[in-house]
């Protein structure tokens, strides 16, 4: 009998907050260890309880070999101060750059004004890059070969799993309509081909209208898009996620001639981190990057070395308009938008965050409050996660015996989908902390 298994501790009928297991004998692996996103519903087990379930005893400890992150977002990673020192810890080397700026430029700021943190830098020291070129790593007979994925997040990573003569292909969140989402059929022809089992992410399939009603749905057609809204008005505030990087390039890049890019100097930080770990497409420098230093202090350009990075002043950008990042839960964004003539917002992140969206967010509501209109607001948003219809070619190419969706609000509606409706047979719909027993 098999003594190989596998077990969604949290994420099988929620998005985000995620965290899995892959145990063999007396030996496992952990495979995200997330935060509970805002807004998640009828929450069963909160992030305390997710500690306790997953690092309940020494044995569970002695027994993990690694815990393995997917990628840096707070859904996926938010809990990683828990995982005991004696743990080793892996995430992409690119993403470890970028939550070192978090942790330097936000979280640690945070910490010396009394907010209640643990201090995450020293755990984020410890992560241990992945290989590249899909080169694997043993756990104790737990084979894994981290995979480079297109997401919203950068630097993410699927995983080839094998153990116990059966070949896995955990997803994580990915999709393939990003700046580099052309790899996806190569790499999944590649380095996985047939599995077994296919352990996939569903985020989508509950915004499927969503979907459907959005015009953008690559991140060129975002840049194609906001080429024609930054030509049409003089000063355009952008608000997108500080770290979704690939539109955050696609913004930069569409910046039309004699109109400048500004941001603040954790943005500024996060894309020369991006520029220099990729390098290539849109990746790359353009135009000079104008950072805004609250209160014009030059300590904030500490660590932009890079010569296209210069100290934002007014007199230089405001006579022939401008691009600029916000981020709404900082003050000097608020002064800056009121300062403004006729301001025209672009809304660059998931509209379940507007007023009486599913998570309303009172930092956005408030910051949008009088530019929500119509006449000056344009929603230009992609999604981070895979359309329905590129799991279903990933199904196609991966032909698995069992697939286990989470990650996903319609887990039990998954098999009813009809694009999947060839594979329905084959999907098995765990519950969290249920234990599925591989071979």
């Amino acid at each position: 009998m098999s003594d190989a298994t596998f077990k969604i501790f949290r994420g099988s009928h929620q998005i985000g907050g995620c965290s899995s297991e892959f145990r063999l004998g007396e030996h496992r692996i952990i495979i995200d260890f997330g935060a509970n996103l805002p807004g998640t519903e009828n929450v069963q087990i909160d992030d305390n309880a997710l500690v306790e379930t997953v690092f309940r005893n020494d044995n569970d400890i002695i027994a993990t070999d690694a815990v393995l992150f997917t990628h840096y977002h707070g859904d996926h990673v938010g809990l990683k101060c828990f995982v005991p020192k004696s743990i080793p810890i892996y995430i992409g080397g690119t993403a470890k750059e970028i939550m070192k700026i978090i942790a330097s430029r936000v979280d640690f700021r945070n910490e010396k004004t009394g907010a209640a943190e643990l201090p995450k830098m020293p755990v984020i020291e410890r992560m241990i890059p992945y290989p590249t070129g899909g080169t694997e790593l043993n756990f104790s007979g737990i084979s894994v070969t981290p995979l480079y994925i297109d997401h919203s997040a950068l630097d993410s990573y699927m995983f080839v799993i094998e153990m116990d003569g059966k070949r896995i292909l955990y997803t994580g969140d990915f999709r393939e309509h990003g700046i580099n989402g052309d790899v996806f059929e190569r790499l999944v022809e590649t380095y996985v081909g047939k599995v077994d089992i296919l352990i996939t992410e569903g985020t989508m399939l509950s915004r499927t209208k969503e979907t459907a009603a959005n015009i953008v749905k690559t991140e060129e057609d975002l840049g194609c898009e906001a080429t024609k809204v930054f030509a049409a008005h003089h000063e355009n505030v952008v608000l997108v996620s500080s770290t979704n990087l690939d539109s955050i390039m696609e913004f930069y890049h569409a910046v039309p001639d004699g109109m400048a890019f500004l941001c603040d100097a954790y943005q500024a930080e996060i894309m020369q981190a991006a520029i220099k770990a990729v390098n290539k497409g849109k990746y790359r420098y353009g135009k000079n990057i104008y950072v805004l230093c609250p209160d014009n202090k030059k300590a904030y350009m500490h660590d932009l070395n890079d010569r296209h990075f210069i100290m934002a002043d007014k007199t230089k950008y405001d006579e022939k308009g401008f691009i600029m990042l916000a981020r709404p839960n900082k003050p000097m964004f608020r002064k800056l938008l009121a300062g403004l003539h006729d301001p025209h917002i672009i809304y660059s992140m998931w509209s379940g965050y507007l007023k009486g969206g599913k998570c309303e967010d009172k930092n956005i509501v408030d910051f949008l409050s009088g530019h929500d209109d119509k006449e000056h607001l344009t929603p230009l948003h992609t999604s981070g996660h895979a359309y329905v219809e590129t799991i279903a070619r990933l199904i196609e190419k991966t032909q698995p015996e069992v697939i286990i969706p989470m990650h996903t609000e319609s887990a039990d509606e998954f098999a009813e989908v009809p694009e999947f409706a060839a594979y329905k047979d084959r999907v098995n719909g765990l519950r969290d902390g249920e234990t599925y027993k591989i071979g």
